[in-house]
Formats: C-alpha cells, sequence, structure tokens
C-alpha cells in the first residue's frame, strides 16, 4: 500500500506516523482508483497536491457538476466508483446535480467532500461554510457516510465503493470535515486500517425454473424481442450478448446508452423500425434496461395499446 512517505515522526519515539490527507490517497490507490475529477479549495488543496505527488491523476474543472458528471460516467465507462472532490458548501452544493444524475441513472460515482466541524455545525455555532452536508446528500444518494476520525477513512471509503458498486450502481457521498485531514496517527496502524474491496458487487444468477421460465417464454413467441440498456453496456459482455442474439436470431432494439454492443448495421437490428417493434413483440426481453419514461414505462400505444401484452 505505501504509495505516500509518512511526514513526520511520532514525539520521542521516532516511529512513523501518518495522517488523514495520506490515508484517503492510499485508501483510494489500495482499491485501483488512480484519477480524481474535482475543483481544489480550502480544505481540499493540499489533497490534491499531494494525490498528485503519489501518481493520481487530478483532472481539474471550472464548476463541480461538470466535475462530477465526468466522475459519473468515468465509473460508467470503468465499473470502478468516479470520484469528484469538492470543497464544502458551495462546492458541495455545486456537485449535488451530479451526485443526484449518478444515483438516478445508476453511475457508480463517489462525491468526497471537505465540510465543517460537527461539534459547531451541530450547536449552530456559526463556523466557517457551516453546512449539515450528510443530511442534505441523503434523499440524492444511494447512501451516505461521514467519518470523523484518521483511523476510520479505510473503513469510509471502502464502504462508500462498496455502496457504489454492489446491485444497482449509484452515486454516494462521503463527508470529510477539514480536522479529519490534520489527524495523525502511527502509519503502521494506519496501514493495517486500510480496506482493499473484494467482490463488491456480487453476481446474483438467477434461478433454475426463473431461467427456464424465460426461455419457454422466448421458445414460444411469435415476434420475441430483446431490448438492450445501458445495464447491459455497463457489464461490459458485449461478446456474450452478441453470442446469444445471433444464435436465437431475436432482432433486437439497443437504447441510447447501450450503442455500439452491436454495430447499427446488424441485420438483427430493429433501430430503424423502433416503433413498429415496440408495438408488434409478443414477447420483450429486456437485458440491463428498466421500462421507465424511455419505453412508455411499458403500456400504452407505444406496445400495442391496452392489453396487447401480458406481464411475464
Amino acid at each position: 500500500m505505501g504509495s505516500l512517505e509518512p511526514q513526520v515522526a511520532t514525539a520521542g519515539t521516532g516511529a512513523p506516523v501518518t495522517d488523514g490527507f495520506h490515508l484517503v490517497i492510499d485508501a483510494l490507490k489500495l482499491n485501483g482508483i488512480d484519477t480524481i475529477f474535482g475543483l481544489p479549495g480550502i480544505p481540499i488543496t493540499d489533497l490534491t497536491r499531494m494525490a498528485q505527488a503519489a501518481g493520481m491523476r487530478v483532472i481539474s474543472f471550472r464548476h463541480e457538476q461538470n466535475a462530477g458528471n465526468a466522475a459519473a460516467i468515468a465509473g460508467f465507462m470503468t465499473q470502478k466508483p468516479g470520484i469528484c472532490l469538492t470543497v464544502s458548501a458551495p462546492g458541495f452544493l455545486n456537485g449535488l446535480t451530479a451526485l443526484a444524475n449518478a444515483t438516478t441513472n445508476c453511475f457508480p460515482m463517489i462525491l468526497i467532500s471537505g465540510s465543517s466541524e460537527r461539534e459547531i455545525v451541530d450547536l449552530q455555532q456559526g463556523d466557517y461554510e457551516e453546512m449539515d452536508q450528510l443530511a442534505i446528500a441523503r434523499p440524492l444518494a444511494k447512501a451516505a457516510f461521514r467519518v470523523l476520525h484518521a483511523g476510520d477513512i479505510g473503513v469510509g471509503i471502502a464502504r462508500a465503493i462498496r455502496a457504489a458498486l454492489s446491485g444497482r450502481p449509484g452515486g454516494v457521498y462521503l463527508d470529510l470535515p477539514a480536522k479529519l485531514f490534520a489527524q495523525t496517527m502511527d502509519a503502521e496502524a494506519g496501514n493495517k486500517s486500510l480496506i482493499k474491496v473484494v467482490d463488491p458487487a456480487p453476481k446474483q444468477i438467477p434461478g433454475a425454473d426463473a431461467v427456464k421460465r424465460a426461455v419457454d417464454l422466448l421458445k414460444g413467441a411469435k415476434k420475441p424481442l430483446i431490448v438492450l440498456g445501458k445495464g447491459a453496456a455497463y457489464a461490459q459482455a458485449d461478446a456474450e450478448i452478441r453470442s446469444f442474439i445471433e444464435k436465437t436470431g431475436i432482432p433486437y432494439l439497443p437504447m441510447s446508452m447501450a450503442k455500439g454492443l452491436l454495430p447499427d448495421s446488424h441485420e438483427q437490428s430493429a433501430a430503424p423500425a423502433r416503433s413498429y417493434v415496440l408495438a408488434e413483440a409478443d414477447v420483450v426481453m429486456l437485458v440491463g434496461a428498466r421500462l421507465n419514461w424511455l419505453l412508455s414505462h411499458g403500456k400504452g400505444k407505444t406496445w400495442g395499446g391496452k392489453d396487447h401484452k401480458d406481464w411475464g
């Protein structure tokens, strides 16, 4: 793990110590995260500087919303949470739109923001940029965590990564008060406190009965259709999806975020006849897609009118 050298020594013993800055960076690197998107400022300026010194890429933007959106799409493309780093209060608020967008669209992303001190915020004593950021972020995130002690940084980042990736991916908020970065602890203990997330998104294999039922439905269909959504693209299972479609001979309809899984010129692509195939299909298999507004929620004239299809 030790990508950064401890900066000071424990008084009286000469034993090396580490601090919150280094623990955050080492925890991210331990989990294979090598890029930070953000807009540096107090109290995270030193964090970005040290991250660069440790070999991480820091991509700076002029607005936190843009940094957050870049982090979210990086997460979608790499299957690792994109990291957006902001200052407290206004910087945090600017990043919230991107956080909400990542949560809604199932992009793995972690918004990490500096914040004011809890003992002052909780008593409403008027700290610099005082704001209960954790409470504000919770409704917009898949999960939200706050770390108060340097020894818990490893746990906090590990939980954020696991939450962002497990099940349906989404946006996670991690609150790091300013005092946390200056906290020091024994370097060896700090190293042991870091956690490498293993299998954060365990595969859920459907039961044999469910698979048989789906196969029977497709076999009995006269006009089957496969709809590919962004979940299919996120899975990076291009070869498996193509093999299934070509072996079954079933036409497929790619949603916008699934473009490129198969070429638009593929003979089974139903994209040019979208309205027709949705209305005419008697069995539709969704692969990484949801029946949301883009698919008229699976009802109405888009799907052939009332009672045209049964729910499976």
